[in-house]
C-alpha cells in the first residue's frame, strides 16, 4: 500500500502481518501455559518405581487377612458437616489403644489425612476430620501398629456411613 504521499508504507504500519503473526504467537503462549499447568499439578498417582510398589501392595494384603483372622469389622460415620467421625468396631478379641484413620484423596496425596481415632467406649471410637469439598474418599482403618487394616469408600455426597472390610480376602476360592 501506499500513503497518500505516493512513497510506500512501511511493512508494520500494515494490519495483515501483524494478524498473519498473531496465530503462531499465541500458540507460543498457550503452550508455556499448558507447560506450567502440567508441572505445577503434577498427577501424585503416577510413580516411577511400580514394580518395587507392586512388591509393596502384595506385602500390604497381609494385613487385610490378618483383620479377618482376627474378625474385626468396623463402621464408620460421618457427621453431616464432614467435621467428625465415629468408628464402631467389632472383633473376636478386644481391640486394645487407638486407631489411625486414614482419608486418601484418589488423586491429590496433598489432601489425604491421618487422624488418630481416641477411643470413647468399649468397640466406639472418635476423632475430628476435614473431610473438604472432595466428592469420593478410599478410608483406611488400622491400628498403631500396622498389624492389620480395613479399608472402604466414602462418597459424601451419597451417605454418611461406610462399611471397612476387606470383601475380596473375604470370599472363598473356587
Amino acid at each position: 500500500m501506499q500513503n497518500p504521499t505516493g512513497a510506500p508504507r512501511p511493512w508494520y504500519k500494515d494490519r495483515w502481518p501483524w494478524l498473519l503473526m498473531a496465530g503462531p504467537f499465541l500458540a507460543v503462549v498457550a503452550g508455556i501455559i499448558t507447560f506450567r499447568i502440567a508441572v505445577v499439578t503434577a498427577d501424585d498417582m503416577v510413580t516411577d518405581d511400580y514394580y518395587k510398589r507392586g512388591k509393596d501392595i502384595n506385602l500390604e494384603l497381609g494385613r487385610d487377612k490378618v483383620a479377618i483372622q482376627l474378625g474385626i469389622d468396623a463402621q464408620a460415620m460421618f457427621s453431616d458437616d464432614g467435621q467428625s467421625v465415629r468408628v464402631l468396631t467389632t472383633s473376636k478379641t478386644p481391640l486394645q489403644g487407638d486407631l489411625v484413620l486414614t482419608l486418601l484423596h484418589p488423586t491429590r496425596q496433598q489432601d489425604d489425612q491421618h487422624v488418630t481415632l481416641t477411643r470413647q467406649g468399649d468397640n466406639i471410637y472418635q476423632a475430628r476430620i476435614n473431610a473438604g469439598n472432595a466428592k469420593h474418599w478410599y478410608v483406611r482403618l488400622e491400628d498403631k501398629a500396622g498389624k492389620w487394616r480395613l479399608q472402604g469408600e466414602w462418597r459424601p455426597g451419597e451417605s454418611a456411613m461406610v462399611q471397612l472390610g476387606n470383601p475380596k480376602l473375604e470370599q472363598p476360592a473356587q
